[in-house]
């Protein structure tokens, strides 16, 4: 009977993927795609996530030690390398969270560049940073963002 049950459960738990590449993780769980780099909920060091979900936008999250931006603040990616570098701002919301809708030019920009440079510096309007590599970036985002 237990053992039945089991096997009813796993035939109907959603769908996971993952893949790796360098520094970035993907996993796509319940409709939503979510890259990642960095270690999250650490007392050192920062992280970055990028959530493209079903309805058409995309919660871009950070964290400097752990700790997400302030509420209602600004978070600012810098993205770098040899060639140069872009910043690009975005409003969070009361978690710390920025929200916006996959087709807004700056993301769409952040997101090309996150595919072309070297590392991402993450600003918080406090003046709290870190910088995270984008080895692997170009080859685990797609070339249209969410894609």
């Amino acid at each position: 009977m237990i053992r039945t049950l089991t096997l009813a459960l796993l035939a109907t738990a959603p769908a996971f993927a993952q893949e790796t590449s360098g520094a970035w993780n993907y996993h796509f769980q319940q409709g939503i795609g979510q890259y990642l780099t960095g270690e999250w909920d650490s007392a050192t060091g920062g992280a970055l996530g990028l959530s493209c979900l079903s309805n058409g936008r995309v919660a871009i999250m950070a964290q400097v030690k752990g700790q997400a931006p302030p509420p209602r603040s600004s978070l600012v990616l810098s993205v770098s390398s040899r060639a140069g570098s872009r910043s690009i701002g975005f409003p969070t919301d009361a978690s710390g969270t920025a929200k916006v809708a996959i087709s807004d030019s700056r993301f769409r920009a952040l997101w090309a560049e996150l595919r072309a440079r070297d590392i991402v510096t993450l600003r918080y309007s406090d003046g709290r940073n870190s910088v995270q590599s984008l080895d692997g970036a170009a080859k685990l985002l797609p070339a249209k963002p969410c894609g």
